[in-house]
């Protein structure tokens, strides 16, 4: 085999043994070869393709792939999370947003603004003891998945897509470069799918009201699996006294490069905060292609 085809088999290693891992324990052969027809549909032609890339094609299987089994396995993939874990992801998005942006330009007003809208819930919660509901579960759930989505984009090499475009060079990259940024790929695309589902419109041929029972019953499991357990004095302190502190020191002054301290930061809430978490993880290893996991099994 070429470069290529060997870089292009390791990255579908790897969205298989994501897969497999996410499944954690649930064995549903069924469930996954249905995952594994739909996403062969990605094989077939657009209705305006002149000139059939399959290499293209076969990006568009695992990606259909990905989604589809987002769906299916999603009581698998969805994490157990708390205030305390949203506050630690919350100061670590920041230190993120803060690190890649661009050197004197400051960012949009209005980006800032938006994003100030979640990050002052989730401090105001760790001040004061709150009660939460529905609305503010599922609000405060959201947020998490769109932090985990933006840091994975920070942190996913997109230039190792180029191996599914043959006007592209081959990237210099090695086959274990290649199944990790294929592990990446599956969580990053599942996670971003569960975004985009919060959104309810119905899909083709479907009735709003079905897609409206569709929505309730996706946002109860979300709401479900945020615990009600409230922060503690001792966790603030960690997240904004000590954590907090050293990322903002780090993104000024660059003591070590910021992916791998976002890989570390991610792996903190597993370990400090609730050992039974496990939360997304990031090893250290894999600082350029993000190796994400979810969190135990947990059957609402």
């Amino acid at each position: 085999m070429d470069e290529r085809t060997v870089l292009i088999t390791a990255f579908g290693c790897g969205v298989a043994l994501q897969a497999l891992l996410l499944m954690r324990g649930d064995w549903s052969w069924g469930k996954l070869g249905g995952c594994v027809a739909v996403g062969l549909f990605g094989l077939f032609p657009g209705k305006h393709e002149h000139v059939y890339q399959p290499l293209f094609h076969v990006l568009m299987v695992l990606s259909l792939f990905s989604v589809v089994f987002a769906f299916m396995f999603k009581e698998d993939i969805l994490p157990i999370i708390s205030e305390a874990v949203l506050l630690w992801y919350t100061v670590v998005f920041w230190y993120a947003f803060i690190a890649y942006s661009p050197a004197g330009k400051p960012p949009p007003t209005a980006l800032v603004v938006l994003l100030f809208v979640p990050t002052s819930v989730t401090l105001y919660l760790a001040v004061v003891k709150t009660q939460l509901g529905f609305i503010l579960k599922l609000g405060l759930y959201t947020w998490f998945l769109a932090i985990i989505v933006c840091l994975g984009l920070l942190q996913f090499p997109f230039s190792q897509l180029k191996l599914f475009f043959e006007d592209h060079q081959v990237p210099w990259v090695t086959p274990f470069e290649s199944v990790t940024a294929g592990m990446a790929f599956l969580f990053l695309l599942a996670n971003a799918a569960y975004v985009y589902y919060l959104i309810p419109i119905p899909g083709r041929g479907q009735s709003f009201a079905d897609r409206m029972k569709e929505w309730h019953e996706f946002t109860d499991l979300l709401t479900q699996r945020f615990e009600d357990a409230q922060v503690t004095l001792v966790q603030a302190v960690i997240s904004l006294g000590v954590g907090g502190v050293a990322l903002l020191l780090n993104a000024f002054y660059r003591w070590l490069p910021p992916e791998l301290v976002i890989n570390v930061a991610i792996v903190v809430p597993a370990i400090v905060f609730h050992p039974r978490v496990g939360l997304l993880r990031i090893s250290a290893s894999e600082a350029n292609s993000s190796d994400v996991l979810g969190a135990p099994r947990h059957k609402p």
